[in-house]
């Protein structure tokens, strides 16, 4: 493969993170040499580790770059329902993004700091801005409501898992892609159903 011609600094790291990205939503971390990355990226390995000392450093870059951009997106949006639905439909424009923050966090040894699946704290401001910074055992709440986090990983399950599988999930249900903003509507309507009859005060 040939070598690019010189580019300035910030163009040439951002196509090493594009490429890694891509090799990345591929192969799990472990799998994935810098070498890989500087043929995706068309560049010497070299490089890639003047840009980024280690493979770890590139990594941690790219997992970086999904939750803040995650994270702006569900920024966004003041409404819960809508902030999870503009998650999903970021998570469906960033497949590559997103399936390398998914692979690069299974990957990680039990015993490695991860950092929170993108959102979560933001989702947990706008559901109960006093428990957002709440840890520890599940709740048991005297109205019959689950607690908080509980909802939002099982809906940051359910957004990402249709994010994901968005083309399939249509057309299982008979729709095209073209109907995809009316479905999204409909989702997010479901959530906030969810959100409406789990979240509250106590």
């Amino acid at each position: 493969m040939g070598r690019a011609p010189y580019r300035k600094r910030d163009e040439v790291r951002e196509q090493i993170l594009e490429a890694a990205e891509q090799v990345l939503a591929e192969r799990a971390p472990s799998e994935v040499s810098v070498r890989d990355i500087a043929d995706q990226a068309g560049v010497q390995h070299s490089l890639v580790h003047r840009h980024f000392a280690t493979k770890d450093a590139l990594v941690a870059e790219v997992v970086r770059r999904t939750i803040d951009g995650y994270a702006a997106a569900v920024n966004d949006h003041a409404d819960p329902a809508e902030a999870f639905i503009a998650g999903m439909t970021w998570m469906a424009d960033h497949r590559p993004s997103f399936a390398a923050l998914t692979r690069a966090l299974m990957d990680a040894p039990p015993d490695v700091d991860v950092p929170l699946f993108p959102g979560f704290d933001a989702h947990l401001q706008r559901l109960t801005p006093d428990a957002a910074k709440t840890r520890g055992r599940p709740r048991e709440r005297s109205d019959g409501r689950v607690d908080p986090r509980v909802l939002i990983v099982t809906l940051l399950a359910l957004t990402s898992g249709w994010a994901f599988l968005e083309d399939r999930w249509l057309a299982t249900a008979g729709f095209s892609t073209r109907d995809r903003t009316a479905v999204r509507r409909q989702v997010a309507t479901i959530i906030g159903h969810m959100i409406e009859r789990e979240s509250g005060s106590d």
